[in-house]
């Protein structure tokens, strides 16, 4: 890796898997098999992990996929440290960014969709997109449309609050 992280579209998934993750590695828990999956193609494919060092612990319902990566991670954290300038438009980027958060700790309720433990800088970004959100423990998006039109074509989990 070289002093700067070189920001793609899946290296943006990754960061927004990272940021809901508990930052000691680079890692994913999750019951949907489908995220796991895509979690370990992109280590495998974007960041040249070797297959056997992509390590799987599960608990019967839920299965972390982690690597250590420790230049990885300082970029990642760096990265992150800038995250209201980088993900600063509606574009491509944020979209894959938010759609990785969504698919770790979103859903759908009787209140409509949320994001669980959304951080408070990611709630300001999406405010300057118009996305507003009700802030508690499970931040519930007031305006579903417009952060279905941002995450629609990234997220893996977005078929579930599209009726």
């Amino acid at each position: 890796m070289t002093q700067r992280l070189k920001l793609t579209e899946n290296i943006c998934y990754m960061l927004g898997i990272y940021e809901c993750s508990n930052k000691d590695r680079i890692s994913v828990t999750s019951s949907d098999n489908e995220l796991i999956a895509k979690f370990s193609k992109l280590a495998l494919e974007d960041f040249k992990e070797e297959p056997n060092r992509i390590l799987m612990e599960s608990d019967g319902e839920l299965t972390t996929a982690f690597f250590y990566h420790s230049k990885l991670k300082k970029n990642f954290d760096r990265a992150l440290d800038r995250k209201e300038h980088i993900f600063k438009y509606k574009n491509a980027y944020s979209g894959n960014y938010f759609a990785a958060i969504f698919d770790c700790n979103g859903g759908v309720d009787r209140k409509g969709a949320y994001i669980r433990d959304l951080d408070k800088g990611d709630a300001m970004i999406l405010e300057r997109f118009g996305i507003h959100t009700e802030i508690g423990k499970k931040a519930h998006l007031i305006n579903q449309n417009a952060f279905v039109t941002l995450i629609r074509e990234y997220s893996l989990k977005i078929a579930s609050i599209i009726h």
